[in-house]
């Protein structure tokens, strides 16, 4: 029996085949004040990540994200800037390896966490785009 295929947003020809997009992250400087904001007005719900550096909500299918000030001195857990998309893909550090091969701006290197693998690349405008894979092959 054939394997099911992998749900794409790509084109069969893409560098970097993106399966879905996986969440839209705003920063904050106050998380907890932000984290109310969205709960009382719109009534979201916790998701899978909840701490005063990153929270996000159970709005799926896309997941909205609040990045908070990192207490850490390592560069690799700044997120702060610009709002961002991330876009689920199969393997962030191979995703990386083509954007180098295309001279796209790498902002932050790849990133592991409890529950998944980021990087950061820019646009040619700027703007953010991290590349995000969970561990649990989920995506969207």
């Amino acid at each position: 029996m054939p394997r099911p295929r992998k749900k794409s947003l790509s084109s069969a020809r893409a560098a970097i085949p993106v399966r879905a997009l996986d969440f839209v992250m705003y920063n904050t400087k106050d998380i907890r004040r932000t984290r109310a904001f969205y709960q009382k007005l719109f009534g979201f719900k916790r998701g899978h990540e909840w701490n005063d550096f990153w929270s996000e909500f159970a709005t799926a299918p896309l997941t909205l994200c609040l990045n908070g000030p990192s207490r850490s001195a390592d560069p690799k857990w700044n997120w702060q800037g610009p709002a961002c998309v991330a876009l689920a893909v199969d393997h962030v550090p191979t995703a990386i390896a083509q954007c180098r091969r295309r001279r796209v701006k790498i902002l932050i290197e790849p990133v592991e966490t409890r529950v998944c693998w980021m990087a950061w690349i820019a646009d040619p405008a700027g703007n953010r785009i991290c590349l995000h894979s969970r561990k649990d092959g989920t995506a969207g």
